[in-house]
């Protein structure tokens, strides 16, 4: 497996279909429209037409083809670069299903032909798990209250440690609880537990807020590897879903289909009247919940208290690490905190290595696991992730891999695998590795690069010494690493400075107030710096919902319509800009420390919980 995979290894990185076998669902154009008359056959349909695909093990052309059929009639296929990924899946009983979304061509082409028809078509997987039916069906009846299924998804054979059961039990009663658990002692099975017990049971849904939409996001994924098995309803909320993600999501909400949302406080803020009737929560989780005190420069934050009443006051259960006297004071008396379990534990088997600034990284590296200790290398981005497992292998041999959400599940499930097990020593990864994966004898965990945030740099950080046994964390970012973070920071969350210059832009190359072409092509012509393809999508959306343009497809592509606006638009006032505001001062205050404070000082943000002394351990 290991050689195989780094044979591909830029393959993964180049194909943009990698990781679609991991979508729930996504649109793609129907290949193949052009042979066998199918172009009249596409005469006769129409959008919203239910697909069947079948899969064409032996086509003499791929044998890797799925074939789309309208009833009898065949319109065409997926696409060869997609199906390579789905036919083994399909072949290992995965089920997908397609509706046409929309028809193009047919119109006179001006030389007295007409243009060639062609699909576009919404592809969603496993029917029985997909969003769409996770919102409509629900059979409580199944649930024979055998909690310890949910126990075992969530943490294995592991049974809850003392302060863990502590929170369960005031949860159980219906209390306010604050729960003050250091890093790696488990914080989310405090909410997961009951949330996923409670949804079963047909008693209730739970909405979690955290403070940044990256941490919503890695939660939601391995929720929903956990507990989705399960039929829990998941869904996360916020500015970076996809448009159907977001169309799911908003009619879950309606007709409160759902029984886990993973939310911002900034979406929450904008659409808290969502969270009525039907979708009222019994339960209200607040992760990092320290945030009320420490980020009162954002306006959800300060009105969260006021926000969550509104919602009919439900049950609050509300998590962190750090609860100095001014943060508990604040916790406790806006979220009208009934008890509390402070769990006092400090993990002494963690040191922190001060290497910052290293210029020989790989040399480290090397030095670092020239032994038999088992490790886990946390990189920024794919690339550098690919790149350095291949500097590293070519010292130690296959003991490392390499692990992205750009390569395939199955060979994503065997790195765990072989990592578990100690055949495999070295892990480079992105964030992706370790979150819902228990990994009990990380000995070295190396940050290669600087981290995004506390609570990033906590989770990697704390997946060290799991067993208990010495295990050291190696930092290795240094002051360049700023400068990348802020770039890519800026890609995905433009300021309103850069959102103005692509606005003007946009309106300087339309033409009868339209442009087209895709977002690489418009970065281009922009021209404006620090702008790509990604940049062009988040303004694109923003812009779309501030009602400033119009987003279609028609048979020469992809347009975007400029409105006519009566007056000044705020773009602050949206929930994906304020999201990444957040995200850029998360890292902001994050670097004011990470890069200057001492070691002891980081080793003690990892290795305890911060709290008021005087204040009884348990109420």
């Amino acid at each position: 497996m290991i050689e195989r995979a780094f044979a591909k290894r830029d393959e993964y990185l180049r194909d943009r279909f990698a990781s679609i076998g991991e979508a729930e669902s996504f649109y793609t154009k129907v290949a193949g429209v052009t042979f066998e008359r199918r172009q009249e056959m596409l005469a006769g349909v129409r959008e919203g037409v239910e697909l069947t695909l079948v899969r064409q093990p032996d086509n003499p052309h791929d044998p890797n083809a799925i074939a789309l059929f309208c009833g009898h009639l065949q319109i065409g296929y997926v696409s060869r670069g997609i199906a390579r990924h789905l036919a083994p899946r399909i072949d290992a009983g995965v089920r997908y299903s397609a509706r046409i979304a929309s028809l193009t061509g047919g119109a006179p082409d001006g030389s007295g032909g007409r243009r060639s028809r062609g699909a576009n078509i919404y592809v969603e997987r496993d029917p029985g798990a997909t969003l769409s039916a996770r919102a409509q069906t629900r059979e409580f009846a199944e649930w024979d209250g055998d909690v310890d299924r949910i126990r075992y998804a969530l943490i294995g054979e592991h049974q809850p440690h003392d302060a863990q059961r502590a929170v369960l039990e005031r949860v159980e009663r219906g209390e306010n609880t604050l729960a003050v658990l250091g890093t790696g002692r488990g914080k989310s099975f405090c909410f997961q537990f009951p949330a996923a017990t409670r949804a079963l049971a047909g008693a209730g849904k739970t909405l979690a807020i955290y403070p940044l939409r990256a941490l919503a996001n890695d939660q939601h994924d391995a929720l929903l590897r956990k507990l989705d098995p399960l039929g829990l309803r998941i869904f996360r909320a916020n500015g970076s879903i996809g448009a159907e993600e977001r169309r799911e999501l908003f009619e879950a909400l309606r007709t409160g289909a759902w029984d886990l949302v993973l939310a911002t406080p900034e979406f929450l803020s904008f659409h808290r009247e969502a969270f009525n009737g039907p979708s009222a929560p019994r339960l209200v989780v607040v992760d990092e919940a320290h945030h009320l005190a420490e980020s009162t420069h954002r306006p959800s934050y300060v009105n969260l208290a006021a926000t969550i009443a509104a919602l009919g006051n439900p049950q609050v259960l509300a998590l962190t690490a750090t609860a100095r006297q001014s943060a508990f004071t604040t916790m406790v008396e806006q979220l009208r905190i009934a008890s509390w379990v402070i769990d006092p534990t400090v993990r002494e088997n963690l040191s922190v290595v001060d290497a910052r600034g290293t210029r020989d990284k790989g040399e480290y590296l090397r030095a670092l696991f020239a032994g038999e200790a088992k490790g886990i290398v946390y990189c920024n981005s794919r690339s550098e992730v690919t790149k350095v497992a291949v500097g590293l292998r070519k010292a130690l041999g296959n003991v490392v891999m390499f692990y992205h959400a750009g390569m395939p599940a199955q060979e994503r499930a065997e790195t765990e695998a072989l990592f578990r097990s100690g055949a495999l020593r070295v892990v480079v990864a992105t964030s992706a590795f370790g979150e819902g994966i228990d990994l009990p004898d990380v000995r070295h965990v190396v940050l290669y690069h600087l981290n995004f945030d506390f609570t990033e740099f906590n989770q990697q950080a704390g997946r060290a010494g799991r067993d208990g046994l010495p295990a050291s964390i190696h930092l290795l970012f240094g002051e360049a690493d700023r400068r990348i973070n802020d770039y890519l920071i800026d890609l995905d969350a433009p300021t309103l400075a850069t959102l103005r210059s692509i606005y003007r832009g946009l309106r300087s190359l339309a033409r009868d107030g339209t442009l087209r072409g895709g977002n690489a092509d418009l970065a281009e012509k922009l021209d404006v710096e620090r702008v790509r393809d990604r940049t062009i999508a988040a303004a694109l959306r923003m812009f779309s919902e501030s009602g400033l343009i119009e987003l279609g497809e028609d048979d020469d592509g992809r347009f975007v319509r400029l409105r006519e606006v009566p007056e000044r638009i705020d773009l602050a006032q949206n929930e994906r800009f304020a999201e990444g505001e957040a995200t850029r001062e998360a890292f902001a205050r994050f670097c004011a420390l990470a890069l200057t404070a001492s070691p002891e000082d980081l080793e003690r943000i990892v290795n305890r919980p911060i709290y008021p002394s005087g204040v009884p351990l348990r109420r």
